[in-house]
């Protein structure tokens, strides 16, 4: 009884782990200025990015507003971080397929 009950588990659940971040809530004009607005509060690159990658754990976003998130960072580093971390979440991937960021 328990081992069925564990399958069980595991076949409603493991669907949710593969797909973590569907794209159903994409990042509205005004939750990326408040965004924003929390990111320049903080005082390192580090702390802005654990924040933005928490963000985007629920929210998508768009290639204008990835570009617009980027320049909150000073550090080429942590730019290039996000940058590649933000993949998983662009709604239009062909246009940030594009880009070309060193």
């Amino acid at each position: 009884m328990k081992k069925k009950l564990l399958y069980i588990s595991i076949i409603i659940l493991f669907p949710t782990f593969i797909i973590a971040n569907d794209c159903n809530h994409i990042m509205d004009d005004n939750r990326m200025d408040i965004i924003i607005e929390q990111l320049n509060n903080k005082s390192d690159d580090t702390k802005r990015l654990n924040i933005i990658k928490t963000y985007l754990q629920r929210l998508c976003i768009n290639t204008d507003q990835m570009l617009s998130i980027m320049k909150v960072f000073e550090s080429k580093e942590i730019q290039q971080e996000f940058f590649t971390y933000s993949k998983e979440y662009i709604t239009d991937l062909e246009r940030y397929n594009k880009l070309n960021i060193n």
